[in-house]
């Protein structure tokens, strides 16, 4: 059985049995609640899953097996933020890559479309946590941002190539933790109840944007090794080479040898900007220069530097520069 977010009643129905059914179905003009009891025989706690009409679903999970349970998970176009109150599950995200999930923390994953992904939970093992998995559409009404003009970290989130899973860990803050326990623990029924997750949900995904856009510089937590240094000078020098069509952070990653988090906050530390930041600088600097050096179209320069539609290239060169394209050239 493949759970993939869109059969989750069939799924129910692997892990508790086939004569599974919701201990009671809630739906509201605001999507549906799907509530599972977890039987002696099988194990004990609750399964919930929403589902609601703006794009977002949001699983409850507070339960353990009395056996060992595998899951086979499809994410189709959906990226998933686990906070975890208590888990510790194996994922083997692809045949090289394998990881540990344990608690407390918070975690994306966003596997490609067609992958499917294994989960291995041990038997008597609490597992309490809630996961959300949204659209990328979703992400960007959520944040106000365009996928260019999010940080490196949640843009490769939401656009890793269709070859390679992302999965990133992070530590909880005490607000994480509490809002995560209060959508676990509401004794709230009924249509209230799907509104008051909903609420909730939005507030601990916003919670999270937040602290992946917005949080306090980590410079002063980086430690570059020499080797460290080595590898970030490499990473600048192939983005200097490819700006105009750089590598995704995870190719990045792989030539220099540098995993993913020290290569985005040392690449910060080290020359004080994102790595977004400075390959979008890298093609508005050539873009500059090519406005002012030659008689090349500014929807050819656009295309040259790395912009795909011309209306991109004038508003980023305006905002850099305080200059349209075409003033700038005049």
């Amino acid at each position: 059985m493949i759970f993939d977010w869109s059969n989750f009643q069939e799924h129910c129905e692997y892990l508790l049995g086939d004569d599974a059914e919701p201990e009671w179905i809630v739906e509201s003009p605001l999507g549906r609640i799907l509530s599972y009891p977890i039987e002696e025989h099988v194990g004990s706690g609750r399964m919930e899953f929403f589902e609601f009409k703006n794009g977002l679903c949001v699983f409850i999970f507070d339960c353990l097996w009395n056996e060992d349970k595998t899951f086979y998970v499809r994410d189709g176009n959906l990226v998933r933020f686990n906070f975890s109150l208590s888990i510790d599950m194996l994922m083997q995200l692809s045949a090289s890559q394998k990881v540990n999930a344990v608690s407390p923390s918070w975690r994306i994953i966003n596997n490609p479309p067609d992958m499917e992904v294994q989960e291995s939970v041990a038997a008597n093992t609490k597992m309490v946590f809630v996961t959300l998995c949204c659209t990328t559409d979703f992400l960007v009404e959520t944040t106000g941002q365009t996928i260019e003009n999010m940080p490196d970290l949640l843009r490769n989130a939401m656009t890793e190539d269709h070859y390679n899973s992302f999965y990133e860990l992070f530590d909880f803050t005490s607000r994480l933790n509490a809002v995560t326990a209060d959508i676990i623990r509401n004794k709230f029924t009924g249509g209230l109840r799907l509104s008051y997750v909903s609420a909730r949900a939005i507030e601990l995904l916003c919670m999270a944007l937040n602290e992946l856009m917005y949080a306090d510089d980590h410079q002063t937590r980086v430690k570059l090794s020499l080797s460290d240094e080595a590898a970030l000078t490499q990473a600048r020098q192939i983005l200097l080479e490819h700006y105009e069509s750089p590598p995704t952070v995870s190719e990045l990653s792989r030539k220099i040898g540098l995993n993913r988090n020290k290569l985005y906050y040392g690449f910060k530390a080290k020359y004080a900007m994102t790595i977004s930041d400075f390959i979008q600088e890298q093609r508005l600097e050539k873009g500059k220069r090519l406005l002012l050096e030659s008689d090349m179209p500014i929807i050819e320069i656009a295309k040259r530097v790395g912009f795909k539609h011309q209306c991109n290239f004038s508003t980023a060169m305006k905002r850099h520069f305080g200059i349209a394209p075409s003033k700038l050239r005049s």
